[in-house]
């Protein structure tokens, strides 16, 4: 069933986590989507997800909540400072700062990066917070698959040596395995020493799609829970 903006109609069930209320929200929001894609490594996928989709003040608040909850869940008294890559994690870390300041009064830095230095005015290559002091820092960012812009994160931090990368926190976490057969979390963990911790992953999402109820009020057919479950048998790390 759809509404009238041609998007799924919100779907009405009990008992979820809260990782599949987030896949829920996700649904509804557009921002998740089943059919046929290939993703950036070529592989067959039968789910999407763009957060550019993101686009109106209340869906933001709404990601921005469930960032917060999680950070309070894996981050709280850890972190000092949120960093927003250029360009998808601007509106993620400045949004996920002031849900938490409201939510829950914790009063955090957020930083995002220019992807070219400005040369004019205040000048530099950051905004926000530059650093100036000694910062916990925790990188959002919105899925990792390869984890290949995680990294050029923690390049371009290398710069700021009173920037000390604590943690990443991501909307969902793929789980596919790469060449080692981690994941990229995994590696990205173990090579940074950092703690890394998502709001929903692979396994919340194909426990979302066991109910039949929910299938059934998104309008997906049957075939759709065996898809992603060959997807992650495939592909996925342990």
């Amino acid at each position: 069933m759809r509404d009238w903006t041609g998007l799924p109609a919100p779907v009405t069930v009990t008992a979820m986590s809260t990782a599949q209320e987030f896949i829920q929200f996700l649904v509804e929001s557009g921002v998740l989507r089943f059919g046929d894609f290939t993703t950036k490594s070529g592989r067959k996928t039968p789910y999407f997800i763009n957060s550019g989709e993101f686009r109106t003040g209340s869906s933001l608040g709404r990601l921005a909540g469930y960032y917060a909850r999680a950070f309070v869940e894996k981050f709280s008294g850890r972190v000092d400072n949120l960093f927003g890559p250029a360009y998808k994690g601007i509106p993620l870390a400045a949004s996920t700062a002031v849900a938490l300041y409201s939510q829950q009064g914790l009063d955090l830095s957020y930083t995002f990066n220019r992807k070219e230095a400005k040369d004019h005015g205040e000048g530099g290559l950051l905004v926000g917070d530059v650093y100036r002091e000694e910062r916990r820092v925790l990188i959002i960012e919105d899925v990792v698959t390869a984890g290949t812009s995680v990294r050029e994160t923690f390049e371009l931090l290398k710069s700021f040596p009173k920037a000390k990368p604590v943690g990443l926190l991501v909307s969902v976490d793929r789980r596919e395995k790469l060449e080692s057969g981690r994941s990229a979390m995994e590696e990205i963990q173990a090579e940074y020493g950092i703690q890394t911790a998502s709001i929903a992953d692979i396994e919340d999402l194909i426990g979302y799609l066991e109910s039949e109820e929910r299938r059934r009020a998104l309008g997906l057919d049957d075939s759709i829970l065996a898809r992603v479950r060959e997807y992650r048998a495939r592909y996925g790390a342990e």
